[in-house]
């Protein structure tokens, strides 16, 4: 059977937010200046993406027209 010297594993919610508060400090966030730049980029996919699809749309929809 198992040995009596094993370590068990306890779950403890202090170490878990000990832990985590560690983590966060080494994690590097981006600057002011590059989540709004990131924020245009998001912005600016999306525009061309809703044109892009409302013209194949257009497309499409003219082109099932004439076979109609």
């Amino acid at each position: 059977m198992a040995s009596s010297n094993v370590k068990e594993n306890k779950f403890s919610i202090s170490k878990f937010f000990r832990s985590v508060k560690s983590e966060i400090k080494k994690v590097t966030w981006p600057t002011r200046k590059d989540v709004w730049n990131y924020t245009l980029v998001v912005l600016a996919m999306c525009a061309f993406s809703a044109i892009t699809i409302g013209l194949l749309d257009t497309v499409f929809k003219f082109l099932f027209n004439l076979l109609a």
